[in-house]
């Protein structure tokens, strides 16, 4: 069972951004945000999609009636590009916009929150990537999300594809990419397509499960996490299939992506998050959708390190416990519940399914991993070492 609040020996440090503000409405928090700043400008950082389905509009409709001049940049695609933030920044210096404002799922929200830094600092976006190279405060940022997916807009990461290096993809982490403001407002995602619902809850159902037995967790992100576990195993399925139709599914899944978000950036991921990097990169495969592939066998995996813990998952996904059974073998049914919420809303569970991918480039796939994502590989439970990381490719093929 949950081992409790650890111990009071123990001090731990938490990390968040300036204001979290959460709940339906949740974008109107925003004229009282730039009248009290004295914000006249702001720089709008979406994508094309989501301004065509009308989705930027309340967020237009706030700025208008706090009397702030807007200019939209809605060039970003998904997984973004350096080029990309670097696009934003250039436009944020031509406007000298008071504020960014980042509106939709995890690539606008990086892409924000990079450009608000870059607008600051006479310093090559390159020299900004890896943990703590941001040399300072970037333009004030607000991030809204229109997925319950990323987390992004509650973290200090950056996530972006490398023009110059075959698009690997590159992190930036710095406390300075923290926003002033997020606001989460389940009312911006009543739009999601079905699919897009899928990838990105189990994007947050992969963020919390990975933080609650990550080797750097705490008693804070495991109450975070394993609420959002929970909340997610109620709620995705309606979510996906219900839509605009059920507000409150679509209210629980922005809660619980937020949570898992706040838990992932104190507590580090896993090798979910590491093995799907070369998905990725080599083939495309959504961020999300990689995840969700991968981590029921990577729950699978850890079940002998952490039986206790992915027990605990089991039952917070609803599995009930039989009298006979081992806490291993319980923690085994939450590896196959996952896989079953997968099956439920459309996505696969192999990477076979995937697309056109053989098992032969899997020995390639374990070498991107170490070289691009160790750090996510030592903060998972069980150890790993190359031929692990092949083995578990060939499980999930």
């Amino acid at each position: 069972m949950f081992d409790g609040i650890g111990s009071m020996d123990d001090v731990y440090s938490v990390q968040s951004p300036d204001d979290v503000r959460y709940g339906m409405g949740a974008v109107d928090e925003l004229e009282a945000f730039v009248a009290n700043r004295g914000y006249e400008s702001a720089l709008v950082v979406t994508d094309a999609d989501i301004v065509a389905a009308g989705a930027a509009e309340p967020v237009f409709d706030v700025l208008g009636d706090a009397d702030v001049d807007v200019t939209t940049f809605d060039g970003v695609k998904p997984e973004p590009k350096l080029g990309m933030a670097e696009s934003a920044a250039a436009e944020l210096e031509s406007t000298d916009a008071d504020v960014v404002v980042g509106l939709g799922g995890g690539s606008c929200l990086d892409t924000a929150k990079l450009a608000g830094v870059l607008a600051e600092h006479d310093v090559p976006v390159r020299d900004m990537l890896g943990m703590g190279n941001v040399p300072g405060a970037g333009r004030p940022t607000v991030l809204l999300p229109t997925t319950a997916g990323t987390g992004s807009e509650v973290t200090h990461i950056g996530v972006f594809a490398d023009e110059a290096d075959e698009n690997n993809k590159k992190v930036v982490y710095s406390n300075h990419l923290f926003a002033e403001l997020a606001l989460v407002d389940p009312e911006l995602t009543r739009s999601l397509p079905a699919g897009v619902a899928a990838a990105t809850g189990m994007d947050a159902l992969s963020h919390a499960v990975e933080a609650y037995v990550s080797t750097l967790r705490t008693p804070f992100t495991d109450t975070l996490a394993r609420q959002s576990i929970e909340l997610i195993g109620e709620s995705l399925r309606e979510a996906v299939h219900q839509g605009e139709h059920n507000d409150d599914a679509r209210y629980r899944m922005s809660l619980a992506a937020t949570m898992a978000g706040q838990a992932f950036v104190n507590s580090g991921l896993g090798a979910v998050h590491a093995l799907t990097y070369p998905l990725g990169v080599e083939y495309g495969i959504g961020h999300g959708r990689a995840n969700a592939v991968l981590l029921p066998h990577v729950m699978r995996y850890n079940a002998p390190a952490e039986p206790g813990r992915l027990a605990d998952v089991a039952r917070l996904l609803g599995v009930r416990e039989r009298d006979d059974e081992t806490t291993l073998e319980l923690a085994h049914r939450g590896a196959d519940a996952v896989a079953a919420l997968n099956d439920d809303i459309g996505i696969p569970n192999h990477i076979s399914e995937l697309g056109d991918i053989d098992e032969s480039e899997f020995e390639g796939f374990a070498d991107v991993a170490f070289e691009h994502s160790q750090h996510n590989i030592d903060r998972n439970p069980r150890t790993m070492d190359r031929d692990d990381v092949i083995g578990l490719f060939e499980a999930a093929y």
